[in-house]
């Protein structure tokens, strides 16, 4: 912590005392105020709770800084925070007055102050006798919580009250709790404690802890101290007529802590200055005040550059930034320029391996080979999966410059990373995990469908040629052959699987029906079949065909038509689908505090997560409205 100059502790013990006197005077206030030591100035964070039972709203909290309106800040409810942002350690007292139903009942109200507490909460425990031990830290670990409750703790003589205390505060403070609160019953005085009831009080103010004892009536029970330290850490003290009432009040307890709220801004004062704080909340709404003075360091600490500014202005950075681009261009170029399968070799090599051959990987690098093998292995578990065969099949087709196994493997990894670092933004931004998979699918489909429409657009130009070699005497075989030698590209090699296949023995319609189903092509269906006839009947084939390409240009045309009504269509579900993208990126610039409900709340989580669901259906529907296939 910083220190303040002599005359800052003048002024901060006078605002004390003015805000020891305004306590005194709204001790009938509906919410309470309770500040965070543990936040560095110019951050402030209070914990905002309920001291009449009413449940509080973050859209009705307001808050000022000497009567200026705070309009960038946070106000999160308990239920919601991030984990161990609130965390409660259970103190019992387990010394030999507590035998009997006093213990049954104490371990009793624990268990429900666990079940009853907010999951992002931590919880802890801790026993205290002759000996302080601690059952389980602060966890959100609700399993772990409920089996250091399930038995009944061992009984000691001795009373180490505020040696508990202390534990509590150090466990609390090891695991980094932003708002930690302690609990703690006991039915005696302190008996042989090395900490004294000063030292845990003054531990507990800096840590920024509340205590919130719960006393247990009997002969030896000294309800003073625990009074005054919880007065004096903003906790409340609850006194147990008998041990029965132990489930209730801990059950009332947890109630207490999951209504409350964390508010967090960060101050635009100087150093030296006394600030009011006052927060507006509660129903009705009542106004709760906090005074302080901004703390004013000594000196300035030493400016320390960190690692990662030294290295990026090293000499190193520059090689370790060559080297990563010269791996990625590597990665690029090698990823482009690896053969695919797509060539009459490689289809016969899959049936006919090569004496003194081992396999395509056989000539890699040792290292890049095994990695090939694990894939190669990984594909071929997957191959008799119809779904695995259609999905290498359309990444063949489209020429997609990646295998599949690589693929699949580089897209979960994204996936789980994607969600792994939207969990800890918030849990809805766990569903940016679909997002690789999606934008994958996309892209795939995307080349599929262009290398496919490329082949249909210059499907009735190459029919042209084959009705030309026709007449010019050639067989529909040799016709095929000479399109091969004036076709583009994907036509040529598509073309050339058919001719290959033929050469091998394979129909050259059963041949011409396989490039149309790699295609999707009902037109060249039409030509198979031309070529069955014309193989079985014979005939003037090359009449037929012009009838054909006639009515291919026709549909071409009528297609054009259809995707020219339907364009308008097409582009408004692009905008539907990104307008409530913009709206939200444009409020979180004016008012970033504004969204922070739909994150932070679970009401807000579920609205996001429909939201989200109701626009990818309509960016759907409206897909398949505009789709019309001819």
């Amino acid at each position: 912590m910083k220190r303040l100059a002599p005359a800052v502790l003048v002024a901060v013990a006078v605002a004390a005392a003015a805000f020891a006197s305004a306590g005194g005077a709204a001790s009938s206030a509906t919410v309470r105020l309770t500040p965070l030591s543990s936040i560095q100035f110019p951050d402030r964070a209070f914990i905002l709770s309920s001291t009449n039972g009413s449940p509080l709203s973050n859209t009705g909290i307001h808050v000022t800084e000497n009567g200026k309106d705070v309009r960038k800040f946070s106000a999160v409810p308990a239920s919601s925070t991030v984990s161990r942002t609130f965390g409660v350690v259970l103190v019992i007292d387990t010394s030999n007055s507590m035998h009997g139903q006093p213990i049954v009942n104490a371990m009793a109200g624990a268990r429900a102050f666990q079940a009853r507490s907010p999951g992002a909460q931590a919880i802890g425990v801790v026993t205290f006798n002759r000996a302080v031990r601690v059952l389980v830290p602060p966890t959100t670990d609700r399993a772990a919580v409920a089996a250091a409750l399930e038995e009944q703790p061992t009984l000691a003589e001795k009373t180490h009250l505020w040696d508990g205390i202390s534990r509590a505060i150090d466990v609390l403070r090891q695991k980094k709790v932003s708002a930690g609160s302690v609990v703690v019953l006991t039915d005696g005085r302190d008996i042989g404690s090395q900490q004294s009831f000063a030292q845990v009080e003054s531990k507990a103010n800096k840590a920024g802890i509340r205590v919130f004892p719960v006393g247990l009536l009997s002969s030896q029970y000294t309800p003073g101290p625990l009074q005054k330290i919880a007065r004096d850490t903003n906790g409340a003290y609850v006194e147990a007529a008998s041990p029965s009432a132990l489930t209730a009040i801990y059950g009332d307890l947890s109630a207490k802590f999951a209504r409350e709220y964390l508010v967090r801004y960060r101050s635009d004062l100087g150093p030296g200055f006394p600030v009011r704080v006052d927060v507006t909340a509660g129903s009705p709404p009542d106004i709760v005040t906090w005074r302080y003075v901004t703390p004013i360091p000594d000196s300035v600490p030493p400016f320390h550059r960190s690692f990662f500014d030294r290295f990026v202005a090293s000499p190193g950075s520059v090689a370790f930034l060559v080297l990563l681009a010269g791996a990625i261009a590597w990665l690029a170029v090698s990823t482009l320029l690896r053969p695919g399968r797509s060539t009459v070799q490689a289809r016969v090599g899959e049936f006919i391996v090569p004496a003194g051959t081992t396999g395509a990987g056989s000539a890699s690098p040792g290292a890049e080979r095994r990695i090939n093998q694990v894939f190669l292995s990984a594909e071929r578990a997957l191959e008799r999966s119809s779904w695995w065969k259609q999905f290498t099949e359309e990444l063949e087709i489209g020429e997609f410059p990646m295998r599949p196994g690589p693929l699949v493997a580089l897209t979960a990894i994204s996936s789980l990373l994607l969600a792994f670092i939207g969990g800890l933004i918030s849990p809805v931004f766990i569903l940016l995990g679909v997002v690789p998979p999606v934008v994958v699918r996309a892209w795939y489909k995307r080349k599929l469908r262009v290398r496919r429409e490329a082949f249909e657009e210059q499907l009735p130009n190459n029919l042209n040629v084959l009705a030309a070699a026709m007449r010019a005497g050639h067989s529909f075989v040799g016709g095929l052959s000479t399109v091969l030698d004036e076709a583009d590209e994907p036509s040529r090699s598509e073309l050339r699987r058919a001719v290959a296949d033929e050469q091998l023995g394979v129909p050259i319609e059963d041949a011409l029906l396989r490039v149309a189903a790699r295609m999707d092509s009902a037109d060249l269906e039409q030509v198979a079949l031309v070529a069955s006839l014309q193989r079985e009947a014979g005939g003037n084939t090359a009449e037929v065909l012009d009838v054909i390409v006639e009515s291919l240009r026709e549909r071409f045309k009528i297609r054009r038509l259809v995707r020219t009504l339907t364009a308008q269509g097409r582009l408004a579900r692009w905008i539907l689908a990104g307008l409530p993208l913009a709206v939200a990126a444009w409020i979180a610039i004016i008012n970033p505090g504004y969204l922070s409900p739909l994150f932070h709340t679970t009401t807000g989580q579920v609205m996001l997560i429909v939201a989200v669901l109701m626009v990818c259906a309509g960016f759907v529907v409206i897909s398949r409205i505009t789709r019309i296939e001819l």
